[in-house]
């Protein structure tokens, strides 16, 4: 099972790889070709960039963890009082019922 899992993993990796790489090494080489303060600036711009986004990322966790932490406190509090219960109970789907007929 495991050989089967590394063999897809494999496979995604170096489809990934094979499609980022010639990008990877295009940019690289137009980093290459400006002056050392520019490559600084611009190394600094993505570093900012990617600080920005990583708090933006954090806090959008954070309010998703919190609506979800409500919707179970939520749900729990059905649960042990037994509305939930209540109500699963109450659904009455198709009924079967036999008919016999008296000849």
């Amino acid at each position: 099972m495991s050989l089967v899992n590394g063999f897809v993993f494999s496979t995604i990796i170096e489809t990934i790889e094979g499609f980022l790489g010639p990008l990877i090494n295009q940019a690289l080489g137009l980093l290459n070709s400006f002056p050392v303060w520019i490559q600084g600036l611009i190394l600094l711009g993505l570093g900012i960039f990617t600080i920005v986004g990583v708090f933006v990322f954090i806090k959008k966790f954070f309010k998703l963890f919190l609506v979800l932490a409500i919707l179970g406190a939520i749900g729990y509090y059905l649960y042990s009082q037994g509305i939930i219960d209540n109500l699963i109970s109450s659904l009455t789907g198709a009924i079967v019922t036999t008919v016999t007929t008296l000849l």
